[in-house]
């Protein structure tokens, strides 16, 4: 005669296969950000700076340049600044580790009036984002005078008199 199973046994089998799914599923998220930070995109080249990251370190006119924040600690706060090739400050983004330690940002250099950008010509050059207050290194990148495919319809001229 055989006896049934237990409950206890059965019990502690799903326990430990969810755990075993748990740490799979971990190790893959884990691995593929891994793959993400290091280039494993043939397109991507990661530049860092602690949790600060941006998804290449040369760029075209009318790309996007794409940042992402992982791991901020509790006491990291301040703002992301980010200067145009005139050491002119181009845009903010304000930074809590209390309030989130993780979060994606993208922006577009354009021409604009108030940073006195007037041509897409002056967004070429060397750019830098900083972190004042935090001890994180600058990341620098590059806009050269190449377009993206059809964004000439995208980014205009300011007429003049631009500041």
């Amino acid at each position: 005669m055989k006896k049934p199973k237990s409950r206890k046994k059965s019990a502690s089998s799903a326990i430990i296969a969810v755990i075993v799914i748990i740490a799979i599923s971990a190790s893959a998220i884990y691995f593929y950000n891994q793959q993400k930070m290091s280039g494993g995109d043939s397109t991507a080249q990661w530049i860092t700076s602690g949790p600060f990251a941006i998804n290449n370190g040369t760029y075209r006119i009318d790309d996007n340049v794409f940042m992402i924040v992982t791991g901020l600690k509790p006491t990291d706060a301040g703002n992301i600044t980010v200067y145009d090739p005139k050491g002119s400050v181009y845009t903010q983004v304000p930074f809590n580790g209390t309030l989130k330690s993780d979060f994606n940002y993208f922006f577009k250099p354009d021409t604009e009036r108030l940073a006195k950008i007037c041509t897409p010509q002056d967004l070429v050059g060397n750019w830098t984002i900083a972190f004042p207050g935090t001890s994180y290194d600058s990341i620098h990148f590059k806009i050269i005078n190449e377009w993206v495919p059809d964004g000439q319809a995208e980014i205009k001229s300011i007429p003049l008199p631009c500041p």
